[in-house]
């Protein structure tokens, strides 16, 4: 893992411990973009929000049609 990659998921999860709520690839995008980062493929949001999940950050949530993720602490 790079460097780029750890600074970038410090970003989001930063976000996520300061805003909560739900997280999907789009709401990277969004994070990432105001933080100044350009990280344009959504395979890279999507493996950072698992990364996130690994690390005990966001709970997964799995609904038809829809995945969303969670902060830890507000698991539904």
């Amino acid at each position: 893992m790079s460097l780029t990659d750890v600074s970038r998921r410090l970003v989001l999860a930063d976000a996520v411990r300061a805003e909560g709520g739900e997280w999907t690839t789009k709401r990277v995008d969004r994070t990432y973009r105001s933080a100044g980062l350009s990280v344009p493929h959504r395979k890279t949001w999507r493996d950072d929000l698992e990364h996130l999940t690994r690390d005990g950050v966001l709970t997964r949530h799995d609904a038809p049609n829809r995945r969303y993720y969670t902060r830890k602490d507000d698991a539904r």
